[in-house]
């Protein structure tokens, strides 16, 4: 600890030092043509504040900046955003982990949630099978790095990522947006919006997007298909002088094949650790089923194949041969009224409702072969309802806010898995998870001094979570062939289990914060913050008779993870207001960090401590008229301790999606041709290596890769409509985008890998 305390320090003085060579820069002359930087304002501290003014590091993009980046979905803001990743341990669009600064969870169970919180509109959305979603008529993105515990509170332990969608205005304005693409890719949207009288404006937003499966199914349909659509409807309402009211309503329904694994045959070597299998190599591990099902399938069926005799021989990523048409098919459905009410000139009171509806349904062909086997089927519904009320006030030195929050939330989950043709069981798994907390919340900032300001908040939380869990097996397995008195599996629930199936749990999150104002241009800040995520249950396919999961009832719940940061940054401008540059270095000190690991068939959540240390820097500069660019690196140096061992005992490891290094880089230029406005961008990313399993097994290993795009755009001289054509990943990389390892139960690996080359044209016509 002591050691990776003194590389935080050094990093900051580092980063600090940094800064100075641009003090002389800011008092350079402006050459004359060259561009300012847009301003981009944000309410990472819930109100307006410039981007340069807050001391957070926060990484911000315009909705036109998302455009032209080609982010059409919530998870595509990863490629582009240093530290940020994600993992689908259920298959694209299903459930989404975010992970920031190492900080996330890597289960798919519903009845959990991510320690990166996702904001839509200031209301929290805790279902996981709900996060990956399209964005259409959108302001800005805001992605808040570190524990947000003071203002935002629940399960913000690694920071947030914050979607604000277009407001109604009086003035009427629009768009119509239409691309197409490689895999038939189809996408339009549109908005429309303006005036419906004189104290009353609306806004209508739709979005379509569609194309074929990129992974080929030489068994049946294709796989990776995109069938989505997303309506969104808002009424503003200036009820009296200083009271004005938002009413908002969203709807969307994805209906994709997803779940495509690619497979790769796998073995275990005297370490216990999962590898792959070469073809024709007879495996050194022979026990490929759970002990005490059956002795016949002991040895492989073939060398070089997986328990079942099977093996992908093409070597092709996006092909494969299966046998269960697997689908994703998530529906969701909400709405809230905000009320903001102006008190007086220092006082303004905001009410938030949210109510939401995630209903969720997946199958998955999971031995990722053409034969029947492993069938898995995921249901579950999550409704939930938020209460936010705050108020907030100051004078010209002194501001502070304070609120209550409410959060009630149920999840009702029904998870099948049929391994009847391996004359097995049939689970049948049912759970409702109930769910409410209160915190009360507030942050005062008071400016000692016109160039020193002092930050206190924090927040106080109870809540109450129950689990009412049954798991029956259909088949009569274990009353059958075991011999047991009944087909139970496992019983959860108050009744069975007293205690262990409830939380009642307080916590307190906050930060101190002291800015330095060192010049007009330049913010210099440090912290210590604290954030919390709650504690849960696994759920999954839980099974007492320790055959097909490990788990005992003392092992259900898991404990609430703490994590203490100790933060310094800088925010600068330079080249005469043409350049800036923000850096952060942080050191989190994690307790109980909630970690994930699969066994057997069945998925535990368990706590354990960790480490990590990192920084970030971002530049964004105008260095001559028409030009952009942008870069972005991130580091981190992160360390889970006391991970169990397959052969037992326990060793640190690095945790899941935590690169050792990341970077991002943009640049465009732009200029007037053809009576309006030609423009050439080039973007990309670089990652290095990643685990997708806390065990850090060498199939779980993606190694470093970096993605290229291209885009070229025209549009007219008034800017009411543009052209463009794009290619993302350009040279075709393959890379993996997750793995979920079976070795020691059927001998394989699942692997999924992201998408191929895209090339596609656009056309949008701005309505004004």
């Amino acid at each position: 600890m002591f050691k990776r305390v003194s590389r935080f320090i050094q990093l900051a003085l580092a980063l600090c030092l940094g800064v100075f060579p641009t003090l002389s820069a800011s008092a350079q002359e402006e050459p004359e043509g060259l561009l300012f930087l847009e301003e981009v304002i944000v309410t990472a501290q819930k109100r307006e504040q410039s981007l340069q003014e807050v001391g957070i590091a926060v990484t911000a993009f315009t909705g036109e900046r998302l455009e032209q980046l080609g982010v059409v979905n919530s998870t595509d803001l990863a490629s582009v955003t240093p530290g940020l990743n994600y993992t689908i341990p259920n298959a694209e669009s299903s459930q989404i982990n975010f992970f920031l600064r190492g900080v996330g969870l890597n289960d798919f169970a519903d009845a959990n949630e991510n320690p990166v919180a996702v904001y839509v509109d200031e209301i929290y959305r805790p279902a996981m099978g709900g996060l990956s979603f399209q964005l259409f008529d959108v302001d800005r993105v805001e992605v808040l790095r570190g524990p947000q515990g003071s203002l935002f509170g629940r399960n913000t332990t690694g920071g947030l990522v914050h979607y604000l969608t277009r407001r109604p205005t009086d003035e009427l304005d629009g768009y119509l947006d239409a691309a197409g693409g490689s895999f038939n890719e189809v996408k339009l949207e549109g908005a429309i919006g303006g005036g419906l009288g004189d104290s009353t404006a609306g806004r209508l937003s739709l979005a379509r997007h569609k194309h074929d499966g990129w992974t080929e199914n030489r068994a049946g349909p294709d796989y990776n298909e995109t069938d989505a659509i997303a309506v969104r409807g808002q009424l503003a309402f200036r009820l009296s002088e200083g009271l004005d009211a938002l009413v908002s309503a969203y709807y969307s329904d994805n209906d994709a094949a997803v779940g495509a694994w690619q497979h790769q045959a796998t073995q275990l070597d005297a370490n216990g650790n999962s590898v792959p299998l070469g073809p024709g190599e007879q495996t050194i591990s022979v026990d490929c089923l759970p002990d005490g099902v059956s002795d016949a399938q002991d040895m492989r069926p073939a060398p070089g194949a997986d328990c079942f005799g099977y093996r992908d021989m093409d070597g092709d990523p996006h092909a494969g041969d299966y046998d269960r048409d697997g689908r994703v098919m998530v529906e969701t459905a909400g709405g809230a009224v905000t009320l903001n009410w102006v008190l007086n000139d220092d006082v303004t009171l905001t009410s938030i409702t949210g109510l939401q509806s995630v209903d969720r349904l997946q199958s998955e062909d999971t031995e990722a072969g053409p034969y029947p086997l492993i069938m898995p089927t995921f249901r579950a519904k999550t409704e939930t309802f938020t209460q936010e009320l705050r108020v907030a006030g100051g004078s010209e030195r002194f501001r502070w806010l304070a609120g209550l929050y409410y959060f009630d939330n149920k999840v009702d989950g029904h998870y099948s898995l049929d391994l009847l043709n391996l004359d097995f069981v049939n689970f049948e798994a049912n759970f409702i998870q109930d769910t409410q907390s209160i915190a009360v919340f507030g942050q005062v900032e008071f400016d000692l001094s016109p160039a020193w300001t002092l930050i206190v908040g924090l927040r106080a939380a109870a809540e109450e979570k129950e689990l009412d869990y049954l798991n029956v097996d259909t088949s009569g397995f274990f009353t059958n062939v075991i011999g047991l008195p009944n087909n139970i599996a496992f019983d959860f629930d108050a009744d069975s289990v007293g205690d262990l199936a409830e939380h009642d749990n307080d916590s307190f999150s906050g930060k101190v914060q002291i800015d330095w104002r060192a010049r007009e241009d330049l913010l210099i800040y440090g912290s210590i913050s604290r954030g919390v995520k709650s504690p849960g249950f696994n759920v999954g396919f839980l099974d007492g008779n320790l055959i097909f999961a490990s788990n005992t009832a003392q092992t259900i719940p898991y404990d609430e993870e703490t994590l203490t940061s100790t933060e310094a940054g800088f925010k600068s401008s330079f080249a005469g207001g043409r350049a800036r540059l923000n850096g952060s270095a942080f050191y989190y000190d994690y307790s109980d960090f909630q970690t994930f690991r699969f066994e057997l068939l069945n998925q535990v959540i368990f706590n354990a401590d960790a480490e990590m240390l990192g920084a970030e820097l971002e530049l964004q500069a105008s260095p001559a008229q028409g030009w952009d660019v942008v870069l972005g690196l991130a580091v981190l140096d992160a360390e889970a301790k006391g991970i169990p061992s397959p052969l037992g005992g326990s060793f640190n490891r690095t945790p899941v999606a935590a690169p050792e290094f990341s970077a991002t880089a943009l640049v465009r230029y732009e200029w007037p041709a053809l009576g309006g406005k030609l423009a050439v961008q080039a973007w990309g990313n670089y990652q290095s290596a990643v685990y997708y399993d806390i065990q850090n097994v060498p199939v779980s290993k993606q190694g470093g890769y970096g993605l290229g795009n291209l885009r070229v755009s025209y549009s007219d001289a008034a800017e009411r409509w543009e052209v463009a054509a794009f290619v993302h990943n350009i040279t075709d990389e393959e890379y993996l985008s997750y793995t979920f390892d079976f070795t020691a139960s059927f001998g394989f690996n699942q692997q999924a890998y992201g998408k191929p080359r895209w090339a596609g044209v656009s056309f949008r016509y701005n309505i004004q």
